[in-house]
């Protein structure tokens, strides 16, 4: 076995053991060994377990600087606002997130990075937040919630209610449809990925399933701050129109292929 896999198995057991004072130095180690920004994920998230928010607050800011020195912006942005969500008023994390909008995956409108072992994306959020302005990302990006999302639960349910718009962080969702009784599968979004802009802009009930297909982080932008958000400033619509209208032309086309 491995030095790395040795210290991941070593350090799932302590986990489970709720062990996280052991835990934290191992995973340290596993860092030295694979300097993996995740890693600084867990160890923020083990120090806030021992209600040690301040430390973990940095953590999670390390692992922020990390994930958009290797160009994953949305990573590193749900990763600043987990820091901002127990530390408000961290002057810090919020003029980092800020300088998101200026990263050069943004303002290149390039697709972000791929994971080893991972799908290229069919479409990313990054052109979406290149399509804003410095001011119009600032005000959608404070307006997310974060949530994780555990393997096969539904998070947006065809046929309902709902107009939230949901990023995707971590993870990955699978999008599928029902036509004449029978499943459609329209898509497999992956991190920088959204989805929810069709019902938020038509006004319908939701036009497909989206089930996380794997323990998946979502960022969340609810109704009633898109709202807000557009009634200050209009071209946001716009902006989410336009991809909108991408991604209708590739549904069709699969649903058409199901019938």
């Amino acid at each position: 076995m491995s030095e790395k896999a040795a210290l991941t198995d070593h350090i799932q057991k302590l986990v489970s053991k709720s062990d996280w004072k052991s835990a934290i130095p191992e995973m340290e180690k596993l860092f030295a060994v694979d300097a993996d920004p995740q890693v600084r994920v867990r160890i923020g998230d083990a120090l806030q377990k021992l209600n040690r928010k301040p430390d973990a607050v940095k953590e999670y800011i390390r692992a922020a600087d990390l994930y958009a020195e290797r160009g994953f912006v949305v990573k590193s942005l749900a990763q600043y606002k987990l820091a901002l969500r127990l530390d408000p008023a961290n002057k810090q994390a919020q003029q980092k997130l800020e300088a998101l909008h200026s990263h050069d995956t943004v303002s290149g409108k390039k697709l972000e990075p791929v994971l080893a072992g991972s799908q290229k994306p069919t479409s990313s959020v990054v052109p979406l937040f290149s399509d804003l302005t410095q001011e119009e990302f600032i005000e959608f990006t404070k307006r997310m919630v974060i949530h994780n999302v555990p393997a096969g639960q539904i998070v947006i349910r065809e046929g309902e209610a709902g107009n939230s718009v949901f990023v995707i962080t971590q993870g990955a969702v699978k999008v599928y449809t029902t036509v004449q009784g029978k499943q459609v599968d329209l898509a497999m979004l992956q991190p920088s990925d959204f989805f929810g802009e069709i019902a938020f802009l038509t006004g319908n009930p939701r036009t497909a399933t989206v089930e996380a297909a794997e323990a998946t982080d979502l960022l969340e932008v609810p109704e009633e701050e898109l709202m807000d958000l557009i009634g200050k400033w209009p071209r946001i619509r716009e902006v989410m129109q336009k991809h909108h209208e991408q991604r209708v032309k590739s549904t069709i086309e699969k649903v058409k292929g199901a019938v």
